[in-house]
């Protein structure tokens, strides 16, 4: 390649790189802003507590008002192993579904996201959360099917009976064909 050549293919290159914008980080362009996140976090902090103790998943949403406030439903208590929450009765949009995965069970692999948390939340049209046993907070962007971790353990109330280490290796970021391949593996 002749030095002209050379030269027109840099500037060519540095051309397009002022005219397109490069890639923010793919994974925080799914992520909500960090104000969204505190709030779920300061509302599932003692609902971890209150799940740990009855052993039960609770579940609610986040709602937006007209006026861009957030708020909260009421988090009801579900079962051992799900939790259906109730819609909000006031004009709102709903923004997410959030649920506590319950107490700690080593025969239960609960410190991830479920396919099937990940598949309710894409039929709604929101996003979730989902708070485990071990004090991770999960992201789950229904519109990417990707569920992203938001904080690792302990960032949440964990389980006092909590062991690290039994679910396995746990990554930060899974799509929903991995989560597939990581439930049939437990």
């Amino acid at each position: 390649m002749s030095e002209r050549t050379c030269l027109l293919a840099i500037v060519s290159a540095l051309t397009l790189a002022l005219i397109i914008p490069a890639k923010a980080n793919p994974v925080a362009n799914m992520l909500p802003d960090q104000a969204e996140i505190d709030a779920v976090k300061a509302r599932l902090a003692p609902i971890q507590l209150l799940s740990f103790a009855t052993g039960r998943e609770y579940c609610g949403y986040l709602g937006e008002l007209a006026n861009e406030r957030l708020f909260f439903t009421e988090m009801i208590r579900g079962g051992h192993d799900g939790c259906t929450p109730r819609l909000p009765r006031r004009a709102a949009q709903v923004r997410a579904s959030l649920h506590t995965h319950g107490a700690y069970d080593p025969s239960v692999p609960a410190e991830f996201p479920t396919v099937l948390d990940m598949d309710s939340d894409a039929r709604e049209g929101v996003n979730g959360y989902v708070a485990t046993p071990g004090g991770r907070l999960w992201y789950i962007n229904s519109r990417a099917l990707v569920a992203i971790q938001i904080c690792g353990e302990g960032c949440l109330p964990q389980d006092e009976r909590f062991r690290t280490g039994d679910d396995g290796p746990i990554r930060n970021r899974y799509t929903r064909e991995e989560l597939l391949q990581l439930e049939k593996a437990h």
